[in-house]
C-alpha cells in the first residue's frame, strides 16, 4: 500500500490528460462541422443531461468510503449492507431521473421561447434519449466506487479513456455520416450501456468469492444516506464558485468582460481540477486504514506525507508552468496586443488558484473520516465568502478586482485544518511537508517577473524549473529513475 497512491494517482492523471486532449482537439472540429447554430442546440441537450446527473447526490462517494471501510474491517455483513443500500438507491434514482427527462422535456424547451419550432423538437427528443444517457452514467459511478475502494484504478481508468475515445471519436463519425443532436445523444446512450455493462464485469468479478447477499439495514441506510446528502453540499459548493462567479461579473462588468474574465479562470481552474486527480486515491486508501482496528500511525503519516507531496508537485508545478507561459498562453487566448493588459490579472489568478488547490488532501481527509458534514459547510462558506469579494471586487476595481476576490476561496483550507486534527497530524508537518515546493514556486514567479517576453528562453526556464521540482520530489520520496519506471509497470 506505500506507493499505492502515486500508482493510482499516476493512472488518474493519464486519464485526465487524454481526456482534456481530446477535448481540446474534438470541439472545434464538432463546431466546424455543425455549425454554430446546431453545436448550440447540442451543448443545450447535453448541459441538461449534465444537470440531471447531479440526482446521483453524493452516492458514488458514498459507496468508496463505506465499501474501504467494510474491507478494512472485513466486515462482509457491512459489505452487504452497504450494496443493498447504494445499489437500491441508485436504481431507484436513475429511474426518477429517466421519468423526468422524458416527462419534463417539453416543459424544459419552453423555457427557450427564442427556439424555432424544429429547433426545440430537436433538443426535445435529444433530452428523452438523454435519460438512458443519464441512468447509465448514475450506475456506473457506483461501480466506479466500488472500483476505487478495491484499489482497481487500472481498470477503471482503462475503461473510462476508452469510453472517453470512444464517444469523442465516434461522435466526429457520426457528423461526418450526416448525424446532429439527435444522432450524437444516441451515440452517447449507446456507448454508456457498453461502458455500464464493461463496469458490470469487473465489479462482478471482484464481489463474486465475498458471499455478499442482499441485507437491508436501516441504521446503515441513514448513515449513507446522510453522507450523501452532505457530498451533495459539496458539490454544489462548488459549482455555486465555478458558475456562479460569472454571473456576478457578467452583470456588473457585462459581456465584454465576462469573456475575458471566463476566459483566464477556465485555464487557470484546470489546475484545481488536474492536480485533485492524483490525490483522489488517498480517500479510499484513508478509508480503509482508519477500518481497521489498529491504526498504524507512522503507515498513515506516510501516505498523507506523499498524497500532499504529490497534491503540491502538481498544483504548483502547473501554476509555475502556466506563469512561465503566461505569455504565449495569452496570445493564443485573446491577442499578442493584450498580452500586456491581462498579464499581470492571469497571473494574480493562476497564483491564487495554484495556492489553493494544494487543500486536496485535507479534503479527501474529512471525507474518509466521515467529516463531510464539516466539509460540506466549509465549502458553502468559501463559495460564499468567494462570491462576495469577487462582487466587492468587480464592483470597485472592475477585472482585476474580480479576480482578486477569488482569494474568499482560501476559506476552504479549513479543510486542511480539520482533516489533519482528526488524523492526529500537526499542521505544522504538513507545512513541513510542502514547504520547498511553496518557496520554489515564489521564487519562479519572481524570477519570471524579469524574464523577456523571449519564448525560447521561457521554454529553457520552464524545463530548468520542472526538473528542480522533480528531483525534490523523487529525493523526498527516496524514488531514482530506475525505480519509479518499474514502479509504474508493476502490479500492486
Amino acid at each position: 500500500m506505500n506507493n499505492s497512491i502515486l500508482k493510482n494517482g499516476f493512472y488518474n492523471s493519464i486519464t485526465g490528460l487524454i481526456k482534456i486532449g481530446l477535448g481540446i482537439l474534438i470541439i472545434p472540429v464538432l463546431i466546424r462541422l455543425l455549425g454554430i447554430e446546431e453545436y448550440g442546440l447540442w451543448t443545450l441537450a447535453s448541459a441538461v443531461v449534465v444537470m440531471v446527473t447531479l440526482a446521483e447526490a453524493g452516492l458514488s462517494t458514498a459507496t468508496t468510503v463505506f465499501v474501504s471501510q467494510d474491507l478494512g474491517k472485513k466486515d462482509i455483513d457491512g459489505l452487504s449492507q452497504t450494496l443493498t443500500v447504494t445499489f437500491g438507491a441508485i436504481l431507484i434514482l436513475a429511474t426518477l431521473a429517466v421519468v423526468a427527462l422524458w416527462m419534463g422535456a417539453e416543459p424544459i424547451m419552453n423555457l427557450f421561447p427564442k427556439l424555432g419550432q424544429l429547433q426545440q423538437l430537436k433538443v426535445i427528443q435529444a433530452i428523452k434519449i438523454g435519460g438512458l444517457v443519464v441512468a447509465a452514467r448514475l450506475l456506473q459511478q457506483i461501480l466506479i466506487g466500488v472500483e476505487q475502494a478495491h484499489q482497481r484504478y487500472d481498470l477503471m481508468n482503462v475503461l473510462n479513456t476508452m469510453q472517453s475515445v470512444l464517444l469523442n471519436v465516434g461522435m466526429l463519425i457520426v457528423v461526418l455520416l450526416g448525424g446532429r443532436t439527435v444522432e450524437l445523444m444516441q451515440w452517447q446512450a449507446g456507448i454508456g450501456v457498453v461502458t455500464l455493462l464493461s463496469h458490470i464485469w469487473v465489479v462482478r468479478s471482484l464481489l463474486q468469492n465475498l458471499n455478499l447477499r442482499l441485507n437491508w439495514n436501516q441504521p446503515k441506510a441513514l448513515a449513507v444516506g446522510g453522507y450523501s446528502l452532505m457530498m451533495w453540499l459539496n458539490t454544489l459548493g462548488s459549482m455555486l464558485f465555478s458558475r456562479g462567479d460569472r454571473l456576478i461579473v457578467g452583470s456588473l462588468l457585462g459581456s465584454q468582460v465576462l469573456g475575458v474574465y471566463a476566459g483566464i479562470t477556465d485555464i487557470t481552474a484546470q489546475i484545481n481540477s488536474f492536480s485533485a486527480l492524483p490525490v483522489q486515491p488517498l480517500l479510499p486508501t484513508l478509508s480503509n486504514l482508519i477500518g481497521q482496528q489498529n491504526i498504524n500511525q507512522r503507515q498513515l503519516e506516510q501516505q498523507l506525507k506523499q498524497a500532499t507531496q504529490i497534491n503540491g508537485l502538481f498544483a504548483l508545478g502547473m501554476g509555475a508552468t502556466l506563469i512561465t507561459l503566461s505569455p504565449l498562453i495569452l496570445k493564443i487566448l485573446f491577442s499578442e496586443q493584450t498580452v500586456s493588459q491581462y498579464l499581470i490579472t492571469f497571473c494574480i489568478a493562476t497564483v491564487i488558484y495554484a495556492l489553493y488547490s494544494c487543500h486536496a488532501v485535507g479534503y479527501y481527509s474529512l471525507l474518509a473520516t466521515n467529516a463531510v458534514k464539516a466539509c460540506a459547510l466549509i465549502q458553502l462558506l468559501a463559495s460564499f465568502s468567494s462570491l462576495g469579494l469577487i462582487a466587492i471586487g468587480a464592483y470597485n476595481f472592475g477585472l482585476t478586482g474580480a479576480i482578486i476576490g477569488n482569494l474568499g476561496y482560501f476559506t476552504a483550507f479549513a479543510v486542511t485544518i480539520f482533516g489533519m486534527k482528526r488524523l492526529s497530524i500537526s499542521y505544522y508537518l504538513w507545512f513541513k511537508w510542502l514547504c520547498f515546493p511553496l518557496i520554489w514556486f515564489f521564487i519562479v514567479l519572481l524570477v519570471n517577473f524579469k524574464l523577456q517576453n523571449d519564448y525560447i528562453l521561457r521554454f529553457i526556464m520552464l524545463s530548468i524549473q520542472t526538473t528542480i521540482l522533480l528531483t525534490w520530489f523523487a529525493i523526498s520520496n527516496n524514488y531514482n529513475l530506475s525505480f519509479f519506471k518499474k514502479y509504474i509497470t508493476a502490479k500492486k
